[in-house]
């Protein structure tokens, strides 16, 4: 996952942002995030501040899942 000297704030998402990026649900990112597969590069600063991801994590989880599928089917 991202280290925080990785992070450029063009690739920083809100929630709904990296699951409308991602083309998945928000309950979706939060399934990522309970399963260990996508970390917030900035963690929740509390209410009304979310988590932030970063778009090169999302791509690495959908690589990653997709890799998955492939050899589920091969």
């Amino acid at each position: 996952m991202s280290r925080i000297y990785d992070l450029y704030p063009q690739n920083l998402l809100t929630p709904s942002q990296a699951a409308e990026y991602a083309g998945v649900s928000e309950s979706t990112i939060r399934q990522w995030v309970h399963r260990g597969l996508l970390e917030a590069a900035l963690p929740s600063q509390g209410r009304g501040v979310p988590a932030l991801y970063n778009r090169p994590d999302l791509d690495e989880v959908k690589r990653i899942l997709a890799e998955r599928e492939a050899a589920r089917a091969a």
